[in-house]
């Protein structure tokens, strides 16, 4: 076969093996038409954003060298609070968000360098993208046989959900492992959390207890009748706090390990539905975090936070497989750049859209730079406190019919958008 050099190729895609680039092609098209249809963020969609500093301390003891985290250091960065889920009532319980955005140390201090995005909830549901979509098309009643298997799974699920007063008091974690590589060339697995600095509000603040076996599939909580509180009161809280003599302060950690050169030790460590011991592998402090400047909603709105935004000190580990660990952060990092180029109207590169044209779900990429569904429906409404979808029967791919108020999708077209919903870190 004889490669048409016109198209500029994917790496990311181009390693993935047979069954994984199906499994993920099937997701990125999926969530492609769903953007397309709302025209927005489909996660995290409302939040509060701000500006200011990230300054590393001068002593972080047992830290080797390492270029972007070098002790003393500063950085502008940005950074972004969101609700998994609900745009309509910030009292709903949600896992909740926090996106921070890292900017160049050099004259242009515009230049992103790293993304982090970051949850509440130590563990994420699923181990793989394998696993995830397995988890998409099953029902209830498979979802919670499966977790009696595996309790930990329902824990992370519950542990993600934070009964918010404050976006500020919450803490949250990557759950997703990077490599750093330092300037010794040593090379570790490294987690990233992000804290109040105030030490008066602990990890398990608004926390939720488990009230059934698995969380409702939207993650829709309905607030406390006796909550009197304005509809969308955290964007206001945070902002009056970033304005306050205070402002609003965080302390960056991280946990480190070894990576093992054994590869079944490797998937365990790069397992994100199970926490690493902070005993074993404890948080090191490794700078404040201070912002001081709000951003107006349409700032807010606009900014764009994505997982392969990352360097050669902090980098993604790749995958071959769907099944493989490294895949959930892999794999999620092309959802983010296909989808985020079409909520902003920029053109698919050419490798992007042979991808999506090979899924299941018909997208008509054809005349259109950006990308359309094939079946224009008017959505004048879209709000995420809705019900669950409604599945007819049929086989796995292409015989299903999504329903949500305002948008109909015949096929898969919105399946794994929908699932999804109830999970919160795919897609920001």
């Amino acid at each position: 076969m004889v490669r048409n050099t016109m198209h500029l190729l994917d790496d990311r895609i181009e390693e993935m093996d047979v069954k994984y680039k199906k499994v993920l092609g099937n997701l990125a098209a999926n969530l492609a038409a769903t953007t397309l249809k709302v025209n927005a963020r489909y996660f995290h969609r409302i939040g509060a954003g701000g500006k200011g500093t990230l300054r590393l301390y001068a002593d972080i003891p047992e830290f080797p060298t390492h270029k972007l985290f070098y002790p003393g250091k500063s950085y502008q960065i940005t950074l972004r609070h969101s609700n998994c889920l609900s745009s309509d009532d910030d009292a709903r319980l949600d896992p909740r968000g926090a996106a921070i955005r890292i900017l160049s140390d050099e004259s242009d201090a515009t230049t992103p360098v790293l993304d982090l995005t970051l949850k509440t909830g130590k563990a994420f549901h699923a181990r793989s993208i394998g696993e995830f979509a397995t988890w998409l098309v099953c029902g209830s009643a498979a979802r919670e046989e499966h977790v009696k298997h595996f309790p930990h799974i329902r824990e992370a699920m519950w542990d993600s959900l934070r009964q918010a007063d404050s976006y500020t008091e919450l803490h949250y974690y990557s759950n997703i492992t990077r490599i750093f590589r330092f300037e010794d060339g040593q090379e570790m697995y490294v987690k990233f959390k992000l804290r109040p600095f105030d030490k008066k509000f602990p990890e398990d603040s608004g926390k939720v207890e488990p009230r059934g076996i698995l969380p409702p599939e939207t993650g829709a909580i309905p607030r406390d009748e006796n909550d009197k509180r304005p509809l969308l009161f955290l964007e206001k809280d945070f902002q009056r706090r970033v304005n306050s003599p205070d402002r609003v302060r965080y302390i960056l950690q991280l946990q480190m390990r070894s990576v093992p050169g054994d590869e079944s030790a490797r998937e365990t460590a790069l397992d994100c539905t199970k926490p690493w011991d902070d005993q074993e592998f404890p948080y090191i402090d490794i700078g404040e975090i201070v912002i001081n400047q709000v951003l107006t909603k349409e700032e807010s709105e606009a900014l764009e936070f994505n997982p392969f935004l990352r360097c050669h000190e902090v980098d993604v580990i790749r995958a071959k497989s769907c099944s493989q660990s490294a895949s959930m952060d892999h794999g999620r990092s092309i959802v983010y750049s296909i989808c985020q180029h079409l909520r902003n109207k920029k053109p698919l590169p050419e490798s992007w859209k042979i991808f999506l044209d090979q899924s299941d779900v018909k997208l008509d990429l054809s005349g259109c730079p950006m990308a359309g569904v094939l079946k224009e429906k008017t959505v004048k409404k879209v709000t995420l406190a809705r019900p669950w979808y409604h599945v007819e029967e049929g086989g796995f791919i292409g015989s299903r019919t999504v329903a949500m108020p305002g948008v109909t999708v015949e096929n898969e077209a919105s399946l794994a958008a929908l699932s999804l919903a109830m999970k919160g870190e795919i897609i920001r």
